[in-house]
């Protein structure tokens, strides 16, 4: 399990590595966000399956950060000010955002709230601008997440051998 474990630790460094070299030939100043949707794909135990719904829920994000800052530009101009205009808004929008992904769209491929959320949160560091820049970059995570992925379920299906012992206790937990 340990040689797995630190082959794993260098396919990512390496794809990562790769993945960035060829990111600083697009000009954009926002690889490390790329790092974001890394963090979520694997805090969410997300596999190759997952990404269409992650895409999904990607896109969704970014759309919903754009419609924060709609949200509260509004808030502002009917005479909130800068601050009650935000806590209006994120109280609203957050509040809507969330019930319409927990429910409506709950079974759909728009249910990765974590995702959500973080594209969100990337849209306000961008000030809302840069859109296009930040879904391209968004999405390059999100394939580079997908290569670490595939990375990993061949590196712990060649590599992570149990003993028989500990692979039957393994399948009897499962069971029950």
């Amino acid at each position: 399990m340990k040689k797995a474990l630190w082959l794993f630790s260098l396919w990512v460094s390496f794809i990562c590595a790769v993945f960035f070299f060829f990111y600083g030939y697009t000009g954009l100043t926002i690889g490390w966000m790329s790092f974001v949707v890394l963090a979520v794909y694997f805090g969410m135990c997300s596999k190759a399956k997952d990404v269409p719904a992650i895409f999904c829920s990607i896109i969704a994000g970014l759309i919903w950060g754009q419609l924060n800052f709609v949200f509260i530009g509004l808030m502002n101009s009917i005479g909130l000010s800068a601050a009650a205009g935000m806590f209006v808004g994120i109280t609203v929008m957050t509040t809507i955002t969330m019930g319409l992904h927990l429910t409506v769209l709950g079974n759909t491929l728009f249910n990765r709230l974590p995702f959500i959320f973080a594209c969100v949160a990337l849209t306000f560091s961008q000030g809302g601008k840069n859109e296009a820049g930040l879904a391209f970059t968004l999405i390059a995570g999100l394939l580079l997440a997908l290569v670490c992925s595939l990375g990993e379920s061949y590196i712990f299906a060649h590599f992570a051998q149990q003993p028989e012992a500990q692979k039957q206790m393994s399948e009897a937990t499962l069971k029950n």
